[in-house]
C-alpha cells in the first residue's frame, strides 16, 4: 500500500506468486489507485504474467493493464512505460 495525498493519491497493490521449482513461475497482479481524487482515474491495473528460468536464461509472458514505473516479478526488476496489451521478456546473463 502506499498511503500519499501527493501525486495521485493513495494505492493498494495485490500480487499472488507460485513457483514451481526449479524452473516456472505464475504470477497474478492488482494494482489500485483508490486514493485518486479524480473518480475516473481510480483505475484497476491488472497483470498476469509466467515464465520459464533454466540456467541463465530467462523467458516471461505477460498480459495486461500497466502503469509506467517500476516493476518486479519473480525476483527481477526494471523499469517500464504506461501499456496495456502483450509482453514478452528474454534476458540471459553469462
Amino acid at each position: 500500500a502506499l498511503f500519499t495525498e501527493q501525486d495521485m493519491g493513495n494505492w493498494a497493490m495485490l500480487m499472488l506468486e507460485y513457483t514451481v521449482a526449479p524452473h516456472w513461475f505464475f504470477a497474478v497482479i492488482d494494482q489500485y489507485n483508490y486514493g485518486n481524487s479524480e473518480k475516473e482515474k481510480q483505475i484497476h491495473y491488472y497483470n498476469t504474467s509466467f515464465g520459464h528460468n533454466t540456467g541463465g536464461s530467462r523467458i516471461q509472458i505477460g498480459y495486461g493493464k500497466q502503469r509506467s514505473g517500476i516493476f518486479c516479478v519473480g525476483g527481477v526488476c526494471r523499469e517500464v512505460p504506461a501499456m496495456y496489451g502483450l509482453t514478452v521478456s528474454i534476458s540471459s546473463t553469462f
